[in-house]
């Protein structure tokens, strides 16, 4: 897939403020209140060794609402899936819709590659490790790099579907909400991901951030069930979160992705609102 350097981001009916009669204004980071979103594509975020013991280059895509004139805007980190190997990458369909929708709401929205595997066996655990230690890397530099792309760095998000679901939720888990002003992240937004037991490499505790998880009920790549599980980790944790079922619906169910882009937008603000 191709980026020019400032795209028409027309994914869905456009929602920008307005004086008229009944049309109540746009609210920033919930609604969309930008047209256009500027990419920077494939932008060296790190050098890593691969599974054939090679050197790669790791690359992320930046999305920024064009002509924005803010100066310190929270941003969102978004994980793609794949089951860990290759076939999809930072530019599958779903996240450059998240990514772009998000920018067209006021965030800079960040989508990073990791490191996948040709062979992924019954125990993903080290995939898994591989792509964590790459997005968590991601993370690193969209902070170090804040200033120059105007980003709020104590107030990062990060989402992430079916595999870049259970690395965003392991990264939330080790990073924790932000304390202090900086640091941790202040949402998650985890779209068919809950991992199971056995891909969890940091426990939940009450430093986890607020999490919205959405998932389909018919889901036969990652039980539906991860998804309650977690949900009531968190509860007993006492974290914010919230669960969207999906009737029947299957994994990566994209043809609801007007609902998913609603929910997630409205659970994103408040947590940014601290609501």
């Amino acid at each position: 897939m191709s980026l020019s350097s400032v795209v028409a981001a027309c994914l869905f009916a456009a929602a920008v403020a307005s004086s008229g009669a009944g049309q109540p204004a746009a609210t920033r980071y919930r609604d969309v209140v930008f047209t256009d979103v500027s990419i920077a594509g494939n932008v060296a975020f790190r050098q890593a060794v691969n599974a054939a013991g090679a050197d790669e280059t790791l690359t992320l895509d930046i999305y920024q609402p064009a002509g924005d004139p803010e100066r310190r805007r929270p941003a969102i980190l978004w994980i793609h899936g794949g089951g860990f190997r290759p076939g999809n990458d930072k530019r599958q369909k779903y996240i450059v819709t998240m990514a772009t929708e998000f920018a067209r709401r006021g965030f800079v929205s960040v989508a990073p590659d990791y490191r996948v595997r040709a062979e992924v066996g019954q125990d993903r655990l080290p995939a898994l490790r591989d792509a964590l230690d790459d997005c968590r890397a991601a993370l690193a530099w969209l902070r170090a790099h804040a200033d120059e792309y105007r980003v709020d760095a104590s107030r990062i998000a990060v989402g992430g579907g079916s595999a870049g679901g259970m690395i965003a939720v392991n990264l939330a888990a080790i990073e924790g909400r932000p304390s202090g002003g900086s640091g941790g992240v202040f949402a998650l937004i985890d779209l068919w991901g809950s991992p199971a037991a056995s891909l969890k490499v940091a426990p939940i505790g009450p430093r986890f951030p607020p999490t919205v998880l959405i998932h389909g009920t018919a889901d036969e790549l990652v039980p539906f069930a991860q998804s309650e599980a977690l949900a009531s980790e968190l509860a007993e944790s006492g974290v914010t979160r919230e669960l969207r079922a999906l009737p029947g619906a299957p994994h990566t169910p994209t043809s609801a992705m007007a609902d998913i882009l609603a929910w997630t937008s409205d659970f994103v603000y408040r947590a940014l609102m601290g609501k």
